[in-house]
């Protein structure tokens, strides 16, 4: 009888230490499928869609659609314009390389290229004669035009700061003219 009672135990133990086993078992596999969607963010109130962001972009899955975020976050601040929106952007670009995201460089081209007048793509090591080949211009002209819808959509559309817009907009105008007067004279 006691040895009955021995085994029952025994049973009984195994039963519940399985049953346990499963649980955890089945507690990690859900854990493991539960992974965040990676929804872009929408709506017209910025900062709700920042916040919606970082929470999305904390994950590692969802860090390599940070530029979809951005681009969104751009159309959301255009729905909701306000001066204060340069610096929103700033502080969540600053939070993205904090976080590893993007690094320093990255963090000024993406602020840069929206909020600043200063113009990205004319290349650091710009070389005159060299640059003006009809493809390399081509290629210049088409991404200062594409840089210039970017200071549109930032400083004038998302920040409504019309001053600033127009002076990038001046330096456009300058540059290409400069640009087009020179390799003029350098297929000459």
């Amino acid at each position: 009888m006691r040895r009955l009672m021995q085994i029952s135990r025994f049973k009984i133990v195994c039963f519940c230490s399985l049953a346990v086993i499963g649980f955890l078992v089945s507690a990690c596999a859900n854990q493991r499928q539960i992974s965040p969607s990676c929804t872009l963010p929408s709506g017209v109130n910025l900062d709700e869609a920042l916040a919606h962001s970082r929470d999305d972009l904390g994950h590692l899955e969802c860090e390599v659609m940070f530029d979809g975020y951005y681009e969104r976050l751009i159309e959301v601040a255009k729905r909701d314009p306000d001066p204060t929106n340069k610096r929103k952007f700033s502080d969540f670009l600053e939070w993205a390389n904090s976080e590893g995201i993007i690094d320093k460089i990255q963090a000024r081209d993406y602020y840069n290229r929206y909020f600043n007048t200063t113009f990205m793509s004319l290349p650091d090591d710009y070389n005159v004669c060299s640059s003006c080949s009809e493809k390399k211009q081509t290629t210049l002209t088409l991404r200062m035009e594409e840089e210039l819808g970017q200071k549109e959509a930032g400083l004038l559309r998302a920040c409504q700061d019309k001053e600033a817009y127009y002076l990038a907009a001046d330096q456009y105008n300058s540059v290409m003219l400069l640009l087009d007067a020179t390799c003029t004279a350098c297929r000459n």
